[in-house]
């Protein structure tokens, strides 16, 4: 027997240094930079609340829910190909669900639920950084950008507040399982992408870069909560005023989560639901990448994200969440993020897509 057969014998089936190599084929530098903001995170803001037994719950229970999302769309992304429901069952069991694929999915899904779960400590300190003091400005040039209007009264001339609010309302809150799904589905997808590792960098980067560091130079809070910042009326006091009449005829999920903020910025609670932040916006970001993916798996897809990219863009003007122009923001920052990606992973695996 050879010394190289003796010693793989010699070898346990699985370690620590075996695994984690593992984890990083494919994907380091994605693997690195968010085990880096989640360490920075857990020692610089320590948060001994998300180690509660309710949070631990929930952070599981996110991760479980994942996974069976992306199980399920992987099965209908290889049903609309293949046109049987058998051979996209075997395929998720054969390859999604193989141990070898498992074994460096749930793993990267178990690192993204930690990154995301460390994130509203970083976004709910960015007042504490840099008090918000960019509304008025952000409010100018949009009003300048759209003709002497603010972008939500051509919405509302268009839409009004009502039905259409109620509707948006619901397409809006749909992103949280929408963006959760979309990177348990590039985790968990087979082999080694270099489309994987570039949606997953920008993932994370789009969080770390947008997210935080220039939410906190550009500290803003948005329209819905301009007259609590500011004091008195403004020009977006009507915008609240149509939002609390549309929520009188069906409660609106803004509006509660606006309540909810409000009061962890007031308290300067650290929770799961906390920091408040509008420029630029990650609902409109990740839709961004959300399109900029989805046009390397095929047209179809890349329509669909393109149609959400849109309403979500609406909704983040017509609810109050969002000036328009950080919506614009987001979407050139996202771009530029992904071409960098591009160019991080084009190093290790030369056929990346442009």
């Amino acid at each position: 027997m050879s010394d190289q057969a003796v010693s793989s014998l010699s070898k346990p089936a699985w370690s620590v240094q075996r695994q984690f190599k593992r984890i990083l084929e494919g994907q380091r530098t994605f693997v690195l930079v968010a085990l880096a903001f989640v360490a920075t995170g857990s020692l610089l803001l320590p948060n001994p609340g998300l180690l509660t037994l309710p949070v631990i719950t929930q952070f599981l229970l996110f991760n479980l829910l994942s996974l069976i999302y992306a199980v399920v769309a992987h099965i209908l992304a290889h049903l609309a190909a293949s046109r049987s429901l058998n051979l996209s069952v075997d395929h998720a069991f054969k390859n999604v669900l193989a141990l070898e694929n498992l074994s460096r999915a749930v793993p990267s899904l178990l690192l993204i639920g930690a990154f995301m779960f460390t994130f509203p400590s970083f976004k709910s300190h960015i007042p504490e950084l840099n008090p918000y003091s960019w509304d008025p400005m952000f409010a100018e040039i949009d009003r300048v950008l759209h003709f002497g209007k603010s972008p939500w009264r051509w919405l509302e001339d268009v839409a009004g507040y009502g039905a259409f609010t109620i509707f948006i309302d619901k397409v809006y809150y749909l992103w949280f399982p929408v963006t959760f799904a979309s990177a348990a589905v590039a985790v968990t997808a087979s082999g080694d992408s270099a489309l994987r590792h570039r949606f997953l960098l920008t993932f994370v980067l789009s969080w770390i870069v947008i997210g935080c560091m220039l939410a906190t130079g550009l500290s803003s809070v948005g329209p819905i909560f301009y007259d609590r910042l500011h004091g008195g009326a403004s020009q977006f006091t009507a915008l609240v005023a149509r939002l609390v009449e549309t929520n009188d005829q069906s409660p609106l999920q803004a509006l509660v989560v606006r309540d909810m903020l409000w009061q962890s910025y007031t308290d300067s609670s650290d929770t799961i639901v906390s920091g408040i932040s509008a420029m630029p916006s990650m609902h409109n970001a990740i839709c961004v990448l959300l399109f900029l993916a989805a046009r390397h798996v095929n047209r179809w897809l890349a329509l669909g994200a393109a149609l959400y990219a849109f309403a979500i863009f609406a909704g983040s003007v017509h609810l109050g969440w969002h000036y328009a122009v950080d919506g614009y923001a987001a979407a050139v920052l996202v771009a530029i993020l992904w071409k960098a990606a591009g160019y991080a992973v084009t190093a290790a695996t030369p056929q990346q897509p442009a």
